[in-house]
């Protein structure tokens, strides 16, 4: 399981990775179960018995719940008219500012040369002085620092992002527009972008993964299967990995460093595209295509459809290296989400409670724990330090320099729930595969405890003008929900004992008579 804990470790950590590697183990559904041709969906209804613990019989997942098809296009289709609605209304905020000035937020343009760090704070991107402030030497002398070079604990000057008079009057500020604005579309803009796409990246997730649960076994792709061992450990993993960004931001944050960061992450972004496109393919014409080749080293065949994902892929990455685009970095984003949630699977429901306690600690204290160990909110710094898809961008605002202000979501707060969502929707295909259960009960109604805690994330965080751990509120509503639907019709005991299983790896020779049959 290396690979899944490397993904999934990314994501929390906020750093994609790349789609997961195509292997020819699955938890195979039963090969005697019809399919219409017309859609690719099991039209009977066998009793597909979820194996207990201490179990010695086969793993057997359920027949394709009925609709699924169709509802899984059309979520692709919301999902990316959502992206293209949202990227035409953020890109209309954006209007023209002469060279050598800069707009106040009340309209006032003034030149660069009279900005005041007292009245309007640090020195912002298109001033010469950017990231600096002054300093009064020892002899008197007026020179120029780096932010970076002041004293950990202060004095911090005029013109330091973390001066006292500006912090206190930057928050009493943005209180007072929040509130001004709560119930203006200005102000809903972003937080109805936030909702849209971290709804529609989890619910398209689960049902896609769904799909992929329920295919036949020759022509299954395998999910990463996580077990309760590896989610022990994802907390420390994931400390290590963001805790190491921090470090080298800190200490090794040249530009060329940077460059190099979102150079891999951006690679990697280019795989996943191929491997959404392909997926999405397969769904439409209910089989995959034909592999043109294998990849040895990855043990993953490979398309056309791919090659052409991929080949897009690639473009957007130049487009996002050379330009930084946040269009281009939330199609990514949205990209990386879709491949974890659909390609990830746990292997119980005490596995996906044990993942998201510990991520819950995990993301309490690097978002509200860090500063007073470390000196810096750790979070928030990787997440606006490396200039990578490892978040979701919402313009809120146009800065003064002409460049848009966003607000910010981790792809971990999206992953790491649409990891244990899609779970509850596998196991409603159990229970309506059994004929107990008509529809994605477990999936719809945790799905709506997931925007009531994003609705809360963003409430709070308006509130107090302050970085929110999202998991803080994600968990309690997921797990809780989770639970009041499995006791209220009675299926708690059953839901915690249903494991599934990986069969055996297929040997060398029989994957290659697989990929001859498909030929």
């Amino acid at each position: 399981q290396e690979s899944a804990k490397h993904i999934l470790v990314l994501g929390f950590g906020l750093q994609p990775g790349m789609a997961p590697v195509k292997r020819g183990s699955s938890p195979a559904p039963p090969r005697e179960h019809g399919r219409s041709e017309a859609n690719g969906e099991q039209t009977n209804k066998p009793d597909a018995k979820a194996k207990q613990e201490g179990d010695d019989e086969k793993f057997v997942a359920p027949p394709r719940p009925k609709g699924l098809r169709g509802s899984v296009v059309t979520l692709h289709i919301y999902l990316s008219a959502s992206v293209a609605l949202f990227a035409i209304l953020g890109e209309q905020m954006v209007h023209p500012i002469p060279e050598g000035k800069f707009e106040k937020k009340d309209g006032t343009l003034i030149d660069l040369n009279d900005f005041d760090p007292i009245e309007l704070g640090p020195f912002p991107k298109c001033h010469l002085h950017f990231d600096e402030h002054e300093y009064l030497a020892e002899n008197g002398t007026r020179i120029w620092r780096k932010n970076s070079e002041a004293p950990s604990g202060g004095p911090y000057p005029v013109g330091h992002p973390e001066n006292p008079e500006w912090v206190t009057k930057s928050n009493a500020d943005a209180l007072k527009e929040n509130e001004e604005s709560r119930f203006k579309w200005a102000g809903l803009q972003p937080n109805f972008h936030l909702l849209a796409l971290a709804t529609l990246c989890v619910f398209l997730g689960s049902k896609h993964g769904v799909w992929i649960f329920t295919e036949p076994p020759e022509t299954r792709e395998a999910a990463q299967l996580l077990q309760k061992e590896d989610a022990y450990w994802f907390p420390v993993m994931g400390s290590c990995v963001l805790f190491g960004l921090f470090l080298v931001l800190k200490y090794l944050g040249t530009d060329f460093v940077k460059m190099a960061i979102s150079a891999g992450v951006v690679f990697m972004c280019m795989f996943g595209v191929g491997t959404n496109l392909d997926q999405l393919i397969a769904v439409v014409r209910t089989k995959p295509m034909k592999p043109l080749f294998r990849i040895p080293y990855f043990d993953q065949n490979m398309n056309l459809v791919e090659l052409l994902g991929m080949c897009i892929g690639a473009a957007m990455a130049y487009g996002f290296m050379v330009s930084k685009n946040w269009i281009i970095n939330n199609v990514f984003g949205v990209s990386f989400c879709l491949v974890g949630i659909k390609m990830i699977s746990l292997s119980s429901y005490k596995t996906g409670a044990i993942m998201l306690v510990g991520l819950f600690f995990y993301d309490v204290f690097w978002v509200f724990g860090s500063k007073p160990v470390f000196g810096s909110n750790v979070m928030v710094s990787v997440a606006k330090g490396v200039e990578a898809p490892i978040k979701l961008m919402f313009p809120r605002s146009l800065g003064g320099c002409g460049k848009l202000l966003h607000s910010m979501l981790g792809l971990g707060d999206i992953v790491v729930p649409g990891i244990f969502i899609a779970f509850l929707a596998k196991w409603d295909a159990v229970k309506m595969g059994e004929g107990k259960s008509g529809s994605f009960v477990y999936l719809n109604t945790t799905m709506v405890a997931y925007i009531l805690s994003l609705i809360t994330t963003v409430s709070i965080m308006l509130f107090f003008n302050a970085a929110q751990p999202a998991l803080l509120y994600i968990v309690p509503y997921v797990l809780i929900t989770s639970l009041m639907v499995a006791f209220s019709r009675g299926e708690f005991k059953e839901l915690w004992n249903y494991i599934i299983s990986e069969d055996e790896e297929p040997s060398t020779a029989d994957k290659h008579t697989e990929d001859k049959k498909d030929m």
